[in-house]
Formats: C-alpha cells, structure tokens, sequence
C-alpha cells in the first residue's frame, strides 16, 4: 500500500489500499462477500490460503459474508495496532516489528510449533 515508496503507509494510502483490494476482491457492485472468496482473497493478495487475517476475524457479525464496512474497519483496526507511536503512519520498522495478528488480536503460536490436538490437560 505504500504507494509513493518512501517507506511508510499513510492513513491516505491504507484508505485507498482498502478500496483497491475491495474492488478486486468484491467488484465495483458488491457490497459483501463470502469467507471461501475472503479465503480466497488471502491466498491470491497475502500469499497464503492461511495467512492471518482469517475470514472470520472479517466476519464481525458471524453471518458467514464480509461486508466493505467489516473489511475497512478489520484493516483499519489492524493498522492502528501497529501504529505504536501513533503517527499516523506505520513506518517500516513498525510492520517488521508487529506481531502476527490473529482474529482477537492476541500473539499467535511460533511458527516452529508442531502441537495437534487439544491443548495439555484437556482431553477429546
């Protein structure tokens, strides 16, 4: 989204970014979409049918579609997260440093874990 290439995503650049991907991912008509084509989204736009986001932290009303306004304020709630001096822009060091979100905004597990199944002490 940084769109003049200085390195930081402005307020601006994140407001037009979230339009360009809304249009490419629902067309200039649509007004909600499905988490498969939000899932869909993910893999073509983020690199992975997996990557965090998931549809459903979209989905803040759990009706099973995102709408353009659940879309704005997801990514927008995700940028003010990473906004740690709170600028207004999110500087490079700010989106290297931001932990990976997932759908409470809690950190994730470390990539390297392995752990199926229930979490220890609980059974199935």
């Amino acid at each position: 989204m940084d769109t003049d290439r200085d390195h930081y995503v402005s307020r601006q650049e994140l407001d037009a970014g979230i339009d360009y991907e809304w249009l490419l991912l629902a067309g200039p008509n649509e007004v909600h979409q499905s988490a498969v084509r939000m899932s869909n989204w993910s893999a073509e736009t983020l690199g992975d049918l997996n990557a965090l986001p998931s549809p459903i932290a979209f989905d803040s009303n759990l009706d099973g579609t995102i709408t353009d306004q659940e879309f704005r304020i997801r990514l927008t709630d995700m940028f003010d997260q990473m906004d740690k001096d709170h600028d207004g822009t999110l500087s490079r060091a700010e989106l290297l440093a931001a932990p990976r979100v997932t759908e409470r905004g809690e950190g994730a597990m470390p990539q390297d874990s392995q752990r199926r199944g229930p979490p220890p002490g609980r059974r199935q």
